[in-house]
Protein backbone atom coordinates (compact mmCIF):
# COMPACT_ATOMS: atom_id res chain seq x y z
CA UNK A 1 0.00 0.00 0.00
CA UNK A 2 1.33 3.46 -0.89
CA UNK A 3 0.30 6.87 0.41
CA UNK A 4 -1.57 7.51 -2.83
CA UNK A 5 -3.85 4.49 -2.30
CA UNK A 6 -4.33 4.61 1.48
CA UNK A 7 -7.68 6.02 2.61
CA UNK A 8 -8.02 8.85 5.13
CA UNK A 9 -9.33 6.39 7.71
CA UNK A 10 -6.37 4.05 7.16
CA UNK A 11 -3.96 6.95 7.60
CA UNK A 12 -5.61 8.15 10.81
CA UNK A 13 -5.76 4.60 12.16
CA UNK A 14 -2.03 4.25 11.50
CA UNK A 15 -1.28 7.47 13.39
CA UNK A 16 -3.40 6.25 16.29
CA UNK A 17 -1.52 2.94 16.19
CA UNK A 18 1.81 4.78 16.36
CA UNK A 19 0.71 6.72 19.43
CA UNK A 20 -0.67 3.61 21.09
CA UNK A 21 2.38 1.48 20.34
CA UNK A 22 5.02 4.05 21.24
CA UNK A 23 3.36 6.35 23.74
CA UNK A 24 2.74 10.10 23.63
CA UNK A 25 6.30 10.87 24.72
CA UNK A 26 7.68 9.17 21.59
CA UNK A 27 4.91 9.75 19.02
CA UNK A 28 3.86 13.41 18.98
CA UNK A 29 0.87 14.49 16.91
CA UNK A 30 -0.04 17.89 18.38
CA UNK A 31 -0.33 20.84 15.99
CA UNK A 32 2.51 22.86 17.52
CA UNK A 33 5.02 20.04 17.07
CA UNK A 34 3.79 19.18 13.58
CA UNK A 35 4.02 22.80 12.44
CA UNK A 36 7.53 23.20 13.88
CA UNK A 37 8.78 20.22 11.88
CA UNK A 38 7.40 21.72 8.65
CA UNK A 39 10.32 24.18 8.34
CA UNK A 40 14.05 24.06 7.79
CA UNK A 41 16.54 26.94 8.01
CA UNK A 42 15.49 28.36 4.62
CA UNK A 43 12.39 26.70 3.19
CA UNK A 44 9.09 27.58 4.86
CA UNK A 45 6.29 27.17 5.38
CA UNK A 46 6.24 23.52 4.43
CA UNK A 47 3.81 20.63 4.88
CA UNK A 48 3.22 19.52 8.50
CA UNK A 49 3.80 15.79 9.05
CA UNK A 50 1.07 13.56 10.43
CA UNK A 51 3.23 12.96 13.49
CA UNK A 52 6.77 13.26 14.77
CA UNK A 53 8.53 10.19 16.18
CA UNK A 54 11.39 10.60 18.66
CA UNK A 55 12.61 7.03 19.20
CA UNK A 56 14.89 6.24 22.12
CA UNK A 57 16.31 3.07 20.57
CA UNK A 58 16.35 1.05 17.38
CA UNK A 59 13.38 -1.11 18.43
CA UNK A 60 11.13 1.95 18.74
CA UNK A 61 12.41 3.27 15.42
CA UNK A 62 11.76 -0.06 13.70
CA UNK A 63 8.26 -0.30 15.19
CA UNK A 64 7.43 3.22 13.97
CA UNK A 65 8.69 2.59 10.45
CA UNK A 66 6.93 -0.78 10.17
CA UNK A 67 3.55 0.61 11.28
CA UNK A 68 3.84 3.69 9.05
CA UNK A 69 4.99 2.05 5.83
CA UNK A 70 2.43 -0.75 6.17
CA UNK A 71 -0.19 2.00 5.99
CA UNK A 72 1.49 3.78 3.07
CA UNK A 73 2.88 6.62 5.19
CA UNK A 74 6.20 8.10 4.10
CA UNK A 75 9.20 8.25 6.46
CA UNK A 76 11.27 11.45 6.67
CA UNK A 77 14.51 11.10 8.71
CA UNK A 78 15.76 14.15 10.64
CA UNK A 79 18.90 14.86 12.61
CA UNK A 80 20.02 18.11 14.21
CA UNK A 81 17.82 20.28 11.99
CA UNK A 82 20.64 22.48 10.63
CA UNK A 83 19.81 21.81 6.96
CA UNK A 84 18.46 24.23 4.33
CA UNK A 85 17.87 21.83 1.43
CA UNK A 86 14.36 20.46 2.12
CA UNK A 87 15.98 17.20 3.17
CA UNK A 88 13.89 16.65 6.29
CA UNK A 89 10.72 18.43 5.15
CA UNK A 90 7.69 16.21 4.54
CA UNK A 91 7.11 15.79 0.78
CA UNK A 92 3.36 15.25 1.21
CA UNK A 93 0.72 15.31 4.00
CA UNK A 94 0.96 11.52 4.40
CA UNK A 95 4.35 11.58 6.09
CA UNK A 96 5.88 11.20 9.53
CA UNK A 97 9.20 12.70 10.63
CA UNK A 98 11.55 10.44 12.59
CA UNK A 99 13.81 12.65 14.71
CA UNK A 100 16.77 10.53 15.86
CA UNK A 101 18.31 12.92 18.39
CA UNK A 102 17.32 10.82 21.43
CA UNK A 103 19.40 7.97 19.99
CA UNK A 104 22.71 9.51 20.99
CA UNK A 105 24.63 6.78 22.78
CA UNK A 106 28.25 5.90 22.13
CA UNK A 107 27.90 2.15 21.59
CA UNK A 108 31.57 1.11 21.49
CA UNK A 109 34.82 3.04 21.85
CA UNK A 110 37.60 0.66 20.82
CA UNK A 111 40.95 2.39 21.31
CA UNK A 112 42.94 -0.77 20.53
CA UNK A 113 41.39 -1.31 17.10
CA UNK A 114 40.94 2.44 16.51
CA UNK A 115 37.23 2.80 15.84
CA UNK A 116 34.14 4.18 17.55
CA UNK A 117 30.50 3.20 16.99
CA UNK A 118 27.87 5.80 17.81
CA UNK A 119 24.13 6.12 17.42
CA UNK A 120 22.97 8.39 14.62
CA UNK A 121 21.53 11.06 16.92
CA UNK A 122 24.81 11.68 18.73
CA UNK A 123 26.13 15.18 18.13
CA UNK A 124 29.68 15.86 17.03
CA UNK A 125 30.23 17.86 20.21
CA UNK A 126 29.26 14.85 22.36
CA UNK A 127 31.45 12.47 20.36
CA UNK A 128 34.50 14.72 20.64
CA UNK A 129 33.92 15.14 24.36
CA UNK A 130 33.90 11.35 24.74
CA UNK A 131 37.18 11.10 22.83
CA UNK A 132 38.86 13.95 24.71
CA UNK A 133 40.94 11.85 27.11
CA UNK A 134 41.81 9.06 24.66
CA UNK A 135 44.35 10.94 22.56
CA UNK A 136 42.31 9.87 19.51
CA UNK A 137 40.02 11.62 17.06
CA UNK A 138 38.11 10.91 13.87
CA UNK A 139 39.73 12.26 10.69
CA UNK A 140 36.86 14.62 9.98
CA UNK A 141 35.58 15.60 13.41
CA UNK A 142 32.57 17.81 12.85
CA UNK A 143 30.95 20.91 11.33
CA UNK A 144 30.88 24.34 12.95
CA UNK A 145 27.30 23.52 13.99
CA UNK A 146 28.52 20.40 15.83
CA UNK A 147 26.75 21.39 19.05
CA UNK A 148 23.47 20.55 17.24
CA UNK A 149 24.49 18.63 14.12
CA UNK A 150 24.33 14.84 14.42
CA UNK A 151 26.46 12.02 13.09
CA UNK A 152 23.52 10.65 11.08
CA UNK A 153 22.71 14.04 9.58
CA UNK A 154 26.31 14.56 8.49
CA UNK A 155 26.39 11.14 6.84
CA UNK A 156 23.08 11.76 5.08
CA UNK A 157 23.97 15.18 3.68
CA UNK A 158 27.75 14.84 3.69
CA UNK A 159 29.70 17.37 5.67
CA UNK A 160 33.07 19.06 5.88
CA UNK A 161 34.96 21.42 8.15
CA UNK A 162 37.09 20.39 11.14
CA UNK A 163 39.89 18.18 9.82
CA UNK A 164 38.59 18.35 6.26
CA UNK A 165 41.45 20.11 4.49
CA UNK A 166 43.58 17.06 5.14
CA UNK A 167 41.02 14.31 5.82
CA UNK A 168 38.29 15.30 3.31
CA UNK A 169 34.59 14.82 4.05
CA UNK A 170 32.86 12.78 6.72
CA UNK A 171 32.34 9.95 4.21
CA UNK A 172 36.09 9.22 4.25
CA UNK A 173 35.95 8.52 8.00
CA UNK A 174 33.11 5.99 7.89
CA UNK A 175 33.70 2.24 8.19
CA UNK A 176 30.11 1.04 8.29
CA UNK A 177 26.54 1.99 9.12
CA UNK A 178 23.51 0.28 10.59
CA UNK A 179 20.39 1.28 8.69
CA UNK A 180 16.66 0.71 9.09
CA UNK A 181 15.07 -0.07 5.72
CA UNK A 182 11.54 0.84 4.69
CA UNK A 183 10.14 -2.59 5.55
CA UNK A 184 11.41 -2.35 9.13
CA UNK A 185 14.41 -4.65 8.63
CA UNK A 186 17.84 -3.61 9.94
CA UNK A 187 21.07 -4.05 7.97
CA UNK A 188 24.70 -3.34 8.82
CA UNK A 189 27.43 -2.60 6.28
CA UNK A 190 31.19 -3.03 6.49
CA UNK A 191 32.73 -5.88 8.48
CA UNK A 192 30.19 -5.26 11.24
CA UNK A 193 27.65 -6.88 8.94
CA UNK A 194 29.54 -10.19 8.96
CA UNK A 195 28.90 -13.08 11.33
CA UNK A 196 31.25 -12.90 14.28
CA UNK A 197 33.35 -9.97 13.02
CA UNK A 198 34.20 -6.64 14.59
CA UNK A 199 33.19 -3.45 12.70
CA UNK A 200 36.84 -2.63 12.00
CA UNK A 201 36.98 -2.32 8.19
CA UNK A 202 34.85 -1.06 5.32
CA UNK A 203 36.44 -3.32 2.73
CA UNK A 204 35.56 -6.90 1.77
CA UNK A 205 33.16 -7.21 -1.13
CA UNK A 206 31.11 -4.39 -2.69
CA UNK A 207 31.12 -1.12 -0.73
CA UNK A 208 27.59 -1.18 0.66
CA UNK A 209 28.46 1.57 3.15
CA UNK A 210 28.75 4.13 0.37
CA UNK A 211 25.17 3.39 -0.69
CA UNK A 212 23.87 5.06 2.47
CA UNK A 213 26.20 8.09 2.52
CA UNK A 214 24.98 11.35 1.01
CA UNK A 215 21.61 9.69 0.35
CA UNK A 216 19.62 12.06 2.58
CA UNK A 217 17.83 9.04 4.00
CA UNK A 218 16.40 8.02 0.63
CA UNK A 219 17.82 4.51 1.05
CA UNK A 220 17.15 4.05 4.75
CA UNK A 221 17.07 5.56 8.24
CA UNK A 222 20.52 5.57 9.85
CA UNK A 223 20.60 4.06 13.34
CA UNK A 224 24.34 4.07 14.02
CA UNK A 225 27.73 4.42 12.36
CA UNK A 226 31.29 3.24 12.96
CA UNK A 227 34.06 5.78 12.36
CA UNK A 228 37.83 5.35 12.09
CA UNK A 229 40.00 6.85 14.80
CA UNK A 230 43.45 8.40 14.46
CA UNK A 231 46.04 9.61 16.95
CA UNK A 232 45.38 13.25 17.73
CA UNK A 233 48.27 15.43 16.44
CA UNK A 234 50.57 16.73 19.16
CA UNK A 235 51.47 20.11 17.64
CA UNK A 236 49.02 22.78 16.46
CA UNK A 237 49.72 26.11 14.74
CA UNK A 238 47.62 28.99 13.41
CA UNK A 239 48.04 31.27 10.39
CA UNK A 240 45.92 33.94 8.70
CA UNK A 241 46.44 35.93 5.49
CA UNK A 242 44.79 38.85 3.71
CA UNK A 243 44.27 39.00 -0.07
CA UNK A 244 43.15 41.50 -2.68
CA UNK A 245 40.96 39.10 -4.66
CA UNK A 246 39.16 35.78 -4.50
CA UNK A 247 41.42 34.48 -7.26
CA UNK A 248 44.60 35.19 -5.31
CA UNK A 249 43.19 33.60 -2.19
CA UNK A 250 42.07 30.52 -4.13
CA UNK A 251 45.51 30.22 -5.75
CA UNK A 252 47.08 30.15 -2.30
CA UNK A 253 44.54 27.63 -1.00
CA UNK A 254 45.15 25.24 -3.89
CA UNK A 255 48.93 25.28 -3.36
CA UNK A 256 48.50 24.91 0.39
CA UNK A 257 46.19 21.92 -0.03
CA UNK A 258 48.95 20.01 -1.78
CA UNK A 259 51.27 20.37 1.25
CA UNK A 260 48.92 18.13 3.31
CA UNK A 261 49.89 20.26 6.34
CA UNK A 262 46.57 21.96 7.08
CA UNK A 263 43.86 20.41 9.24
CA UNK A 264 41.15 22.92 8.37
CA UNK A 265 40.89 26.39 6.97
CA UNK A 266 38.48 28.74 5.30
CA UNK A 267 38.61 31.92 3.25
CA UNK A 268 35.96 34.63 3.49
CA UNK A 269 35.24 38.00 1.95
CA UNK A 270 34.91 41.23 3.93
CA UNK A 271 31.12 40.92 4.14
CA UNK A 272 31.27 37.44 5.63
CA UNK A 273 34.04 38.55 8.00
CA UNK A 274 31.94 41.45 9.24
CA UNK A 275 28.91 39.26 9.93
CA UNK A 276 30.95 36.44 11.49
CA UNK A 277 32.94 38.73 13.76
CA UNK A 278 29.72 40.32 14.99
CA UNK A 279 27.47 37.29 15.43
CA UNK A 280 30.10 34.95 16.84
CA UNK A 281 31.53 37.71 19.08
CA UNK A 282 35.13 36.66 18.55
CA UNK A 283 36.34 38.96 21.31
CA UNK A 284 33.44 38.43 23.65
CA UNK A 285 34.61 38.33 27.23
CA UNK A 286 36.65 36.25 29.57
CA UNK A 287 35.26 32.87 28.54
CA UNK A 288 36.76 33.03 25.05
CA UNK A 289 40.08 34.25 26.38
CA UNK A 290 40.01 31.56 29.05
CA UNK A 291 39.60 28.89 26.39
CA UNK A 292 42.52 30.34 24.47
CA UNK A 293 44.59 30.17 27.66
CA UNK A 294 43.64 26.50 28.12
CA UNK A 295 44.76 25.85 24.56
CA UNK A 296 48.24 27.24 25.19
CA UNK A 297 51.26 24.94 25.49
CA UNK A 298 51.79 26.31 28.99
CA UNK A 299 50.01 28.77 31.22
CA UNK A 300 52.46 31.51 30.24
CA UNK A 301 52.15 30.91 26.49
CA UNK A 302 48.38 30.64 26.88
CA UNK A 303 48.25 33.99 28.63
CA UNK A 304 50.35 35.54 25.88
CA UNK A 305 47.97 34.11 23.28
CA UNK A 306 44.99 35.52 25.15
CA UNK A 307 46.62 38.93 25.42
CA UNK A 308 47.37 38.88 21.69
CA UNK A 309 43.78 37.93 20.88
CA UNK A 310 42.43 40.78 23.01
CA UNK A 311 44.86 43.32 21.57
CA UNK A 312 44.25 42.36 17.95
CA UNK A 313 40.47 42.84 18.05
CA UNK A 314 38.64 42.28 14.76
CA UNK A 315 39.30 45.50 12.86
CA UNK A 316 42.03 43.80 10.84
CA UNK A 317 39.41 41.59 9.17
CA UNK A 318 37.90 44.62 7.43
CA UNK A 319 41.26 45.83 6.14
CA UNK A 320 41.39 43.15 3.44
CA UNK A 321 38.97 42.18 0.69
CA UNK A 322 39.48 38.51 1.55
CA UNK A 323 41.00 36.73 4.53
CA UNK A 324 42.15 33.14 4.95
CA UNK A 325 42.30 31.39 8.34
CA UNK A 326 44.17 28.14 8.87
CA UNK A 327 44.86 25.52 11.52
CA UNK A 328 47.94 23.37 10.95
CA UNK A 329 48.66 20.12 12.75
CA UNK A 330 51.75 17.92 12.99
CA UNK A 331 53.18 15.02 14.96
CA UNK A 332 55.76 17.20 16.70
CA UNK A 333 57.02 20.78 16.92
CA UNK A 334 59.78 20.30 14.36
CA UNK A 335 57.33 18.99 11.77
CA UNK A 336 54.95 21.85 12.57
CA UNK A 337 57.70 24.44 12.15
CA UNK A 338 58.47 23.13 8.65
CA UNK A 339 54.78 23.08 7.74
CA UNK A 340 54.32 26.64 9.01
CA UNK A 341 57.32 27.73 6.92
CA UNK A 342 55.90 26.15 3.74
CA UNK A 343 52.43 27.58 4.20
CA UNK A 344 53.78 31.03 5.11
CA UNK A 345 55.85 31.07 1.94
CA UNK A 346 52.82 30.24 -0.22
CA UNK A 347 50.53 32.72 1.50
CA UNK A 348 53.06 35.54 1.30
CA UNK A 349 53.42 35.12 -2.47
CA UNK A 350 49.72 35.84 -3.01
CA UNK A 351 48.83 37.99 -0.01
CA UNK A 352 49.94 39.27 3.37
CA UNK A 353 50.19 37.49 6.71
CA UNK A 354 47.83 38.98 9.32
CA UNK A 355 46.85 38.34 12.93
CA UNK A 356 45.83 34.73 13.52
CA UNK A 357 43.06 35.57 15.99
CA UNK A 358 40.24 33.88 14.08
CA UNK A 359 41.64 30.32 13.87
CA UNK A 360 42.86 30.52 17.48
CA UNK A 361 39.47 31.50 18.84
CA UNK A 362 37.69 29.03 16.56
CA UNK A 363 39.80 26.16 17.91
CA UNK A 364 39.41 27.36 21.50
CA UNK A 365 35.71 26.50 21.31
CA UNK A 366 35.04 24.61 18.08
CA UNK A 367 31.35 23.88 18.68
CA UNK A 368 29.88 27.18 19.74
CA UNK A 369 26.26 28.34 19.51
CA UNK A 370 24.84 28.32 15.97
CA UNK A 371 24.49 32.10 15.91
CA UNK A 372 25.73 32.24 12.32
CA UNK A 373 22.36 31.00 11.04
CA UNK A 374 21.33 34.69 11.22
CA UNK A 375 23.23 37.83 10.23
CA UNK A 376 24.54 40.47 12.61
CA UNK A 377 21.23 42.37 12.61
CA UNK A 378 19.06 39.28 12.51
CA UNK A 379 19.12 38.97 8.73
CA UNK A 380 18.10 35.58 7.41
CA UNK A 381 21.00 33.57 6.00
CA UNK A 382 21.30 30.70 3.55
CA UNK A 383 24.28 29.36 1.54
CA UNK A 384 24.77 27.39 -1.66
CA UNK A 385 27.87 25.35 -2.53
CA UNK A 386 29.76 23.07 -4.90
CA UNK A 387 33.16 21.39 -5.06
CA UNK A 388 35.53 21.29 -8.03
CA UNK A 389 38.90 19.81 -8.98
CA UNK A 390 41.76 21.88 -7.57
CA UNK A 391 42.84 22.78 -11.11
CA UNK A 392 39.45 24.43 -11.78
CA UNK A 393 39.60 26.84 -8.84
CA UNK A 394 40.59 29.99 -10.76
CA UNK A 395 38.12 29.39 -13.58
CA UNK A 396 35.36 28.85 -11.04
CA UNK A 397 36.25 32.00 -9.08
CA UNK A 398 36.19 34.12 -12.24
CA UNK A 399 32.85 32.69 -13.32
CA UNK A 400 31.45 33.15 -9.82
CA UNK A 401 32.54 36.80 -9.67
CA UNK A 402 31.08 37.44 -13.12
CA UNK A 403 27.76 35.84 -12.25
CA UNK A 404 27.21 37.84 -9.09
CA UNK A 405 28.35 41.04 -10.79
CA UNK A 406 25.62 40.43 -13.38
CA UNK A 407 23.03 40.00 -10.61
CA UNK A 408 24.07 43.04 -8.56
CA UNK A 409 21.06 45.18 -9.53
CA UNK A 410 18.69 42.27 -8.83
CA UNK A 411 20.18 41.78 -5.36
CA UNK A 412 20.03 45.47 -4.55
CA UNK A 413 16.40 45.61 -5.64
CA UNK A 414 15.48 42.89 -3.15
CA UNK A 415 17.83 43.95 -0.37
CA UNK A 416 19.98 40.84 -0.67
CA UNK A 417 23.57 40.96 0.58
CA UNK A 418 26.04 38.48 -0.93
CA UNK A 419 29.09 36.94 0.74
CA UNK A 420 31.40 34.06 -0.15
CA UNK A 421 33.50 31.42 1.60
CA UNK A 422 36.07 29.02 0.10
CA UNK A 423 37.87 25.95 1.43
CA UNK A 424 39.89 23.04 0.20
CA UNK A 425 38.52 19.65 1.22
CA UNK A 426 41.02 16.90 0.54
CA UNK A 427 41.80 17.31 -3.16
CA UNK A 428 38.74 19.44 -3.89
CA UNK A 429 38.10 23.19 -4.05
CA UNK A 430 34.94 24.18 -2.19
CA UNK A 431 33.06 27.40 -2.90
CA UNK A 432 30.06 28.57 -0.87
CA UNK A 433 28.27 31.86 -1.59
CA UNK A 434 25.71 32.90 1.02
CA UNK A 435 22.91 35.43 1.11
CA UNK A 436 21.53 37.72 3.83
CA UNK A 437 18.14 39.42 3.64
CA UNK A 438 15.45 40.79 5.93
CA UNK A 439 12.66 38.31 6.64
CA UNK A 440 10.62 36.81 9.46
CA UNK A 441 12.23 34.81 12.26
CA UNK A 442 10.93 31.24 12.16
CA UNK A 443 10.23 28.93 15.12
CA UNK A 444 13.36 26.97 14.13
CA UNK A 445 15.55 30.07 14.50
CA UNK A 446 13.87 30.92 17.79
CA UNK A 447 14.31 27.46 19.27
CA UNK A 448 17.90 27.12 18.03
CA UNK A 449 19.11 30.52 19.23
CA UNK A 450 16.79 31.50 22.05
CA UNK A 451 14.68 34.58 22.71
CA UNK A 452 17.63 36.47 24.19
CA UNK A 453 19.15 36.46 20.68
CA UNK A 454 16.14 36.72 18.37
CA UNK A 455 13.87 38.74 20.67
CA UNK A 456 14.48 42.11 18.96
CA UNK A 457 13.42 40.68 15.59
CA UNK A 458 10.42 38.49 16.47
CA UNK A 459 7.97 41.06 15.11
CA UNK A 460 9.73 41.33 11.76
CA UNK A 461 7.23 40.55 8.98
CA UNK A 462 7.65 37.85 6.36
CA UNK A 463 9.37 38.95 3.16
CA UNK A 464 8.34 36.29 0.68
CA UNK A 465 9.37 38.37 -2.34
CA UNK A 466 12.98 38.60 -1.16
CA UNK A 467 12.96 34.93 -0.12
CA UNK A 468 11.85 33.91 -3.61
CA UNK A 469 14.56 36.15 -5.07
CA UNK A 470 17.14 34.33 -2.93
CA UNK A 471 15.76 31.01 -4.17
CA UNK A 472 16.19 32.26 -7.74
CA UNK A 473 19.80 33.26 -7.05
CA UNK A 474 20.53 29.90 -5.47
CA UNK A 475 19.09 28.03 -8.44
CA UNK A 476 21.11 30.16 -10.85
CA UNK A 477 24.26 29.47 -8.84
CA UNK A 478 23.53 25.73 -8.81
CA UNK A 479 23.14 25.73 -12.59
CA UNK A 480 26.34 27.76 -13.03
CA UNK A 481 28.36 25.38 -10.89
CA UNK A 482 26.91 22.33 -12.63
CA UNK A 483 27.91 23.82 -15.99
CA UNK A 484 31.48 24.14 -14.67
CA UNK A 485 31.62 20.48 -13.66
CA UNK A 486 30.91 21.14 -10.00
CA UNK A 487 29.47 18.60 -7.59
CA UNK A 488 27.16 19.39 -4.68
CA UNK A 489 27.01 17.23 -1.57
CA UNK A 490 23.76 18.18 0.14
CA UNK A 491 21.43 17.29 -2.71
CA UNK A 492 18.22 16.52 -0.77
CA UNK A 493 15.27 18.06 -2.69
CA UNK A 494 17.02 21.35 -3.39
CA UNK A 495 19.89 20.70 -5.81
CA UNK A 496 19.52 19.40 -9.36
CA UNK A 497 20.58 15.76 -9.45
CA UNK A 498 18.74 13.60 -11.94
CA UNK A 499 19.34 16.23 -14.64
CA UNK A 500 23.12 16.09 -14.25
CA UNK A 501 23.56 12.31 -14.04
CA UNK A 502 24.24 10.18 -17.07
CA UNK A 503 21.10 8.16 -17.94
CA UNK A 504 22.60 4.78 -17.12
CA UNK A 505 23.90 6.07 -13.80
CA UNK A 506 20.44 7.36 -12.92
CA UNK A 507 18.89 4.05 -13.96
CA UNK A 508 21.25 2.18 -11.63
CA UNK A 509 20.43 4.49 -8.71
CA UNK A 510 16.69 4.16 -9.38
CA UNK A 511 17.00 0.38 -9.46
CA UNK A 512 18.80 0.32 -6.11
CA UNK A 513 16.12 2.57 -4.63
CA UNK A 514 13.39 0.17 -5.76
CA UNK A 515 15.29 -2.76 -4.28
CA UNK A 516 15.60 -1.24 -0.79
CA UNK A 517 12.34 0.75 -0.85
CA UNK A 518 9.83 -0.88 -3.26
CA UNK A 519 6.93 1.37 -2.25
CA UNK A 520 8.99 4.55 -2.45
CA UNK A 521 8.16 5.55 1.12
CA UNK A 522 11.62 6.34 2.48
CA UNK A 523 12.02 10.11 2.17
CA UNK A 524 10.30 10.21 -1.26
CA UNK A 525 11.46 12.97 -3.57
CA UNK A 526 14.89 13.15 -1.99
CA UNK A 527 17.63 12.98 -4.65
CA UNK A 528 14.80 13.34 -7.17
CA UNK A 529 13.73 9.75 -6.45
CA UNK A 530 9.95 9.98 -6.45
CA UNK A 531 7.77 7.54 -4.52
CA UNK A 532 5.58 5.06 -6.32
Amino acid sequence: MSATTASADQIQNAVASLVQALGTDVALADDATRNFYANDIFWQPGIPPLAVILPRNRDEAAKAVSIATAAGIAIVPRGGGMSYTKGYLPPNPHSIVVDTRRMDNIIELNTDDMYVTVEAGCTWAKLNEALEDTGLRTGYWGPLSGINATIGGALSQNSAFFGSTNSATVAESVIGVTVLLADGSIVTTGSGGRVGAKPFTREGGPDLTGLFLGDNGAMGLKLSATLRLHVRPKAVGFLSFGFESLEKMASAQVEMARTRAISEGFGIDRTKAEHSASVNKLMDGVKTLGNVVKGGKSLLSGLKDAAAVAAAGTAFLKAHNYTLHLVLEARNEAELAESMRMVREIGSRYGKEIENTVPKVMRSKPFGPTRGMLGKNGERWVPIHAVFPLSSALEVCRANDAYFASRRDFMEKHGIVYSVMSMTVGNEFFLEPAFYWMDEITPLHRKSLGDDVVGPWLDRPANEEARLAVAELRRGTQELYASLGGVSWQVARDYPFKEILQPNTWALLSGIKKAVDPKGLMNPGSLGLAGE
